[in-house]
């Protein structure tokens, strides 16, 4: 009877104990200063993340930032590396200057072998354009090759361009990758720059061998150079027909030149 009665009293003690902790977990829960302090642990999470999140805004506009300011530096490279590793060259004959889209490598005198030697015909027969700051040699030459200054030597050039010495310069076209001279035109086919036009020029019939180059329609002269040497002579070039096709060539007219980039 005892034993029963304890374990009555055993079991009573337990239950009691369970319904307090019961109270007591939902005291908690009903507490007002827990769930303060639970919101105020929550607002300062959210305080927390969004400076974070502000942080990273900033982050990223500095970054995008950084990004346009190297674009614009690889641009700026690219737009100078092409105009380093790319251009084209042309000799301006006729003219110490270059025209405008173009820069000026150097400015000289049109220069190449003696129209006339008696009965000697061999010699070089391209023109050059020698600079007018040459660096000499200190060594006589052996005297079986010479380069003679060139002069025009018709008036159909220019008035009163007979004798007078002539100019050139050495041009570049930073924005091209090639050019060339086309004969028999004074405008550029479709998709081609323009960078002078003129006319064609060599020399006579009856002279060395000579190569045709294109002078400019507005030639100038080196100044003193008036004086008739009768070096290197350039001549207008003029049309035969027969094996040349008339049409479209006329017989006998003076010939058109224009050099072109692109």
């Amino acid at each position: 009877m005892a034993n029963q009665i304890l374990v009555c009293f055993v079991i009573c003690c337990v239950q009691f104990s369970n319904g307090e902790e019961i109270d007591n977990k939902r005291l908690l829960l009903n507490d007002p200063d827990v769930s303060a302090a639970r919101l105020l642990q929550m607002e300062k999470s959210i305080q927390k993340l969004t400076s974070t999140v502000q942080g990273l805004t900033r982050l990223v506009t500095t970054l995008n930032g950084t990004l346009q300011t190297v674009n614009a530096e690889l641009a700026a490279e690219k737009m100078r590396t092409a105009q380093t590793t790319h251009g084209s060259t042309y000799v301006r004959w006729g003219r110490s200057r270059c025209p405008s889209n173009a820069e000026i490598v150097y400015s000289g005198y049109a220069a190449g072998n003696v129209y006339y030697e008696g009965s000697y015909y061999g010699g070089p027969s391209n023109t050059l354009c020698l600079p007018t700051d040459p660096e000499l040699s200190n060594r006589t030459a052996p005297g079986s090759s010479y380069i003679y200054g060139t002069e025009y030597q018709e008036n159909s050039f220019r008035t009163k361009s007979l004798d007078e010495d002539v100019p050139c310069a050495v041009c570049r076209n930073p924005n091209s990758s090639s050019s060339l001279m086309i004969p028999g035109r004074k405008t550029c086919y479709a998709g081609w720059q323009n960078e002078y036009n003129g006319y064609l020029a060599s020399g006579c019939s009856t002279c060395k061998a000579s190569s045709f180059v294109c002078v400019d329609v507005q030639p100038e002269y080196i100044p003193s150079g008036e004086r008739n040497d009768n070096g290197h002579l350039l001549y207008m070039v003029g049309t035969k027909c027969g094996a040349l096709p008339c049409p479209p060539y006329h017989d006998k007219l003076e010939l058109y030149c224009v050099v072109c980039s692109k």
